[in-house]
């Protein structure tokens, strides 16, 4: 391979520009200088493990050091430029190869050396990224590394360790900056989605996992969530200090990659993080319509059994699981091809198995059926993807996942018969594992790679008997936690009685507080199809209640500033959330209900101002991009009414990907089976607030 290079100019004789001048399109990232960076200024890691030995071991073992080398992402990267071109991986390496993109590297006329390969995100990236935004796709702008910074701002990469070492704070400032401690920091990578320089056709979101924690209890920024959490940005989740100093492990829920490489370390912090309690499981059998495997529940006797056997020849099972320590959706990212599921195994006295879901087959594959937390994208013709190629996803046909403090509900069916001999003992636990087998296997076609080990995050059993009741969790959460999985799944009357069930088991003011808010929020769900006035004043009256004990609590007075909206009073809502708004600057749901509000009244400056808000937050917000092209064209402003047109439209989902959306469902009704929900519903993501 001939060794070349970026001239000192910055320039790269013979690089393709097929996406326009910018030479790191179609990603978002840029360099201070607007040129590239040669591969010789970016630092070695070895450089930096002569001070920070502990920091640069566990770096080395970390996804952020194999993020381009590691086999999984080879047999992906070389697919993409087997399909499109090696320009068009510009887009992925911004996050996976940095040194690559920036030295131009690139493109098929630059036949460089690449020692930088085998050090993915090193240490001189991260720590020379001087500003960032949340778009994602790599959209944060670099300096050219240096090891110090002098007060008047001079950067200096060529020094020895003993003036390194003499000048501490000017090596500080050029490696930290306040920057680099913040979530947003992170979503300039951990944000992605496709672009029409990619698919050859229009946008689409691939995942925001910065969104979805900046909308959580973690972030304390959004009125939203259903629990006060203390705050925790992602540097404290997976940066934890290790003596004094932030952890470069970073792990997360990558099991895959150092299983592959052996490295014990990384593997076992990362095994405990996913076994730390951030998933927990309740069971409701619903034979009886009681939830009898918890203690307070009375006990079922044999008769009520057999009366239960006589009539019927199902049981049935609710397990529900709850993130409850996930600061973002589980699992995150791209779940096309990673895989966690709800394994349910029942068996009688004498010890045989009646029921299994969620088995792993001979094969090493997942049963179809299971109850998978999984997205399913599909092609031009309907088909789904299956090899991560997100190139040719139209669009997504199937996405279950549990959000941030929410919860998911598998309703099971258990054949019994007058020969079923109690007591029953139901298991159910949640498996996962990084990659499924489809896609091992696919990788193993070409690169010597092992099935993904698989791990179990979380395990519940109980004991169903005539004679005694298993003694569950605290009987309160166990509830709410059935209500909001209930509510996530749009089955609004039980989440009513669930709540409610939940309202008399509350211990404590907090307790009661939020279940009132929740009964509240499901109820105005319910007026949509229901008598509205009774619902509505059921509603208010759950909100008075919950504001009694707790006046400034904010997600009751978000939720009485919908109600508000529903009967048509404009003026008390938009006071009601003007406050909120100054209470939480950055939560987007408050932003757009403001927005909306000014529209109606024709407060057309108002309105921009909130919607412009939004895109502060999330600048891809496809409705805030619609309502400011609305307001351009009622102002007479039609070249930038065209231009927000235009963001709105490629933003939109296109009608010929919902009708393959719609076919593939029907086709594959075992996608829910589980799901009590709906066999096929429109939104099979479910419904959030």
């Amino acid at each position: 391979m001939i060794t070349a290079t970026a001239t000192a100019s910055g320039q790269v004789e013979g690089y393709e520009l097929p996406f326009g001048p910018n030479p790191f399109a179609p990603s978002n990232a840029r360099t201070t200088t607007g040129t590239f960076i040669r591969q010789e200024d970016f630092i070695p890691a070895t450089r930096c493990a002569g001070c920070h030995t502990e920091a640069h071991s566990q770096w080395n073992e970390s996804v952020h050091r194999n993020s381009f080398r590691e086999p999984f992402y080879q047999a992906n990267v070389k697919h993409l430029i087997k399909d499109r071109s090696l320009a068009v991986t510009r887009h992925c390496e911004s996050c996976h190869n940095p040194v690559a993109l920036f030295s131009g590297a690139l493109s098929d006329k630059a036949k460089f050396a690449r020692p930088f390969d085998e050090e993915g995100v090193t240490c001189a990236v991260c720590h020379s990224i001087q500003s960032t935004t949340t778009e994602g796709i790599g959209s944060y702008v670099i300096a050219p590394p240096a090891l110090l910074e002098r007060a008047d701002g001079t950067r200096v990469a060529q020094v020895s360790d003993e003036e390194l070492r003499a000048d501490i704070e000017s090596h500080r400032r050029a490696m930290m900056r306040p920057l680099l401690k913040t979530p947003e920091f992170c979503a300039a990578c951990h944000k992605a989605a496709v672009v029409p320089e990619m698919n050859q056709r229009k946008w689409l979101r691939s995942f925001a996992v910065y969104d979805e924690w900046q909308q959580s209890a973690f972030s304390q920024e959004t009125t939203q969530p259903l629990a006060k959490r203390d705050r925790q940005s992602c540097q404290s989740c997976h940066m934890p200090q290790m003596n004094g100093i932030p952890s470069h492990r970073w792990p997360g829920a990558n099991t895959a990659v150092p299983d592959f490489y052996g490295f014990k370390d990384q593997f076992a912090a990362t095994e405990k993080l996913l076994k730390s309690g951030i998933l927990t499981i309740e069971i409701f059998p619903r034979g009886s319509l009681q939830p009898s495997a918890y203690s307070h529940q009375p006990e079922t006797t044999k008769e009520q059994f057999k009366i239960l056997n006589s009539q019927f020849s199902i049981l049935t099972v609710d397990v529900v699981v709850a993130n409850r320590g996930v600061g973002h959706a589980f699992p995150a990212e791209l779940r096309d091809i990673f895989e966690a599921w709800l394994e349910v195994a029942v068996t009688d006295a004498a010890g045989e198995e009646i029921f299994h879901s969620g088995a792993i087959r001979p094969d090493g594959k997942l049963d179809e059926e299971a109850h998978a937390y999984r997205t399913v994208p599909i092609d031009d013709q309907g088909q789904p993807i299956t090899r991560h190629d997100i190139w040719n996803t139209r669009m997504g046909a199937f996405d279950r996942h549990i959000p941030a403090g929410r919860a998911d509900l598998g309703r099971f069916q258990i054949p019994v018969t007058a020969a079923t001999t109690y007591p029953l003992t139901i298991q159910a636990k949640v498996n996962y594992r990084r990659l499924n087998r489809n896609f091992t296997d696919w990788v193993a076609l070409t690169q010597p790679v092992k099935p993904a080990p698989v791990v179990e995050m979380a395990a519940r059993s109980v004991t169903l008997s005539p004679q005694s009741s298993a003694t569950g969790p605290q009987p309160f959460q166990a509830w709410r936690s059935y209500g909001v999985a209930l509510f996530d799944q749009q089955q609004y009357e039980a989440a009513v009685f669930a709540f409610d069930r939940a309202h008399n088991l509350a211990a404590d003011q907090t307790q009661k507080v939020s279940v009132l808010i929740d009964g509240a929020m499901t109820r105005l769900r319910l007026e949509r199809a229901g008598t509205a006035p009774d619902i509505l004043s059921e509603a208010e009256k759950a909100l008075t209640q919950a504001l009694a004990l707790e006046p400034q609590h904010p997600r009751a007075r978000y939720w009485l500033a919908l109600l508000r909206i529903k009967r048509f009073q404009y003026t008390e809502a938009v006071t009601i959330l003007r406050q909120l708004s100054v209470e939480f600057p950055r939560d987007r749901q408050v932003w757009m209900q403001l927005g909306n509000l000014f529209l109606l009244q024709y407060q057309d400056g108002e309105a921009m101002t909130a919607f412009q808000k939004v895109l502060e937050i999330d600048p891809d917000d496809p409705e805030a991009h619609q309502k400011i092209a609305g307001l351009l064209w009622r102002s007479g402003d039609y070249p930038a009414a065209k231009r927000e047109q235009a963001k709105y439209t490629s933003y939109h989902n296109d009608n010929a990907g919902e009708t393959l959306r719609r076919a593939y469902l029907r086709q594959h009704p075992g996608l829910f089976q589980s799901w009590p929900w709906r066999e096929f519903g429109d939104n099979p993501i479910g419904s959030l607030p």
